[in-house]
């Protein structure tokens, strides 16, 4: 009977569990999607009891979620201090600029040898997404959307290396993307500059398709970096 009631406990605390769970999720997108549109600011402490008060939900789940976005590099824990929305210094987003470059320079060479005509396909519609969001004038869902494609870029590369190194770093890169996407004067040209790359690439025209990956990834950068400084 021992054995069964600790079996009946566990069981019984599965579904709380799985909902916390569900709910810590829902609460990292939200935080997310407030710090890329910058809602919050970087540096900004975010206040496990405001956010439980706010959000209608206990501190177990504000935990999770932090902790969530703590791993993707998006906030950061400082001991008795409490936790802060990631501010990217000028030498941090020099790396990621550097980091980006490199990666996204050898997936797109990479892709046009190895990428199907699906997986173009694929690519062109994810596109078509940010020029979507961009016409409806939602610069965070647009966003978003150029994060998705360029994930799929790394996808279609084909290497499980290249994928886990840039999985490893999507947290500050979406900051990366937030900051730079700013100082579009439209919202419209990050679709545009995607649409040229895909062009490109389905023409097997390798140095300009990297010209074009690199220009994309360099928009903005100069102005992000005078943000900061």
């Amino acid at each position: 009977m021992i054995v069964d009631n600790r079996q009946s406990m566990r069981q019984a605390a599965e579904p709380r569990q799985l909902e916390r769970s569900s709910t810590a999720k829902r609460i990292a997108a939200v935080l997310r999607q407030r710090i890329t549109q910058g809602a919050i600011e970087p540096g900004e402490r975010l206040n496990e009891l405001s956010l439980a008060a706010e959000l209608g939900v206990s501190r177990s789940p504000i935990r999770e979620a932090l902790a969530q976005l703590a791993g993707e590099g998006i906030v950061h824990l400082v001991p008795y201090k409490g936790t802060f929305v990631t501010a990217l210094s000028e030498a941090r987003l020099q790396d990621l600029l550097d980091f980006r470059l490199a990666l996204e320079q050898f997936a797109v060479r990479r892709a046009i040898d190895r990428a199907t005509p699906d997986q173009f396909d694929r690519f062109q519609a994810l596109i078509d997404t940010i020029a979507e969001r961009a016409k409806a004038a939602d610069l965070s869902g647009a966003v978003d959307a150029d994060l998705a494609t360029h994930e799929y870029l790394i996808e279609m590369a084909g290497s499980s290396l290249l994928a886990q190194t840039y999985k490893a770093m999507l947290g500050e890169l979406r900051l990366y993307i937030a900051q730079t996407s700013r100082h579009y004067e439209n919202a419209a040209e990050l679709a545009t500059e995607h649409a040229a790359l895909v062009k490109a690439m389905r023409a097997k025209r390798v140095d300009e398709a990297v010209k074009l990956i690199t220009d994309h990834i360099t928009h903005g950068f100069a102005g992000a970096l005078e943000e900061i400084r």
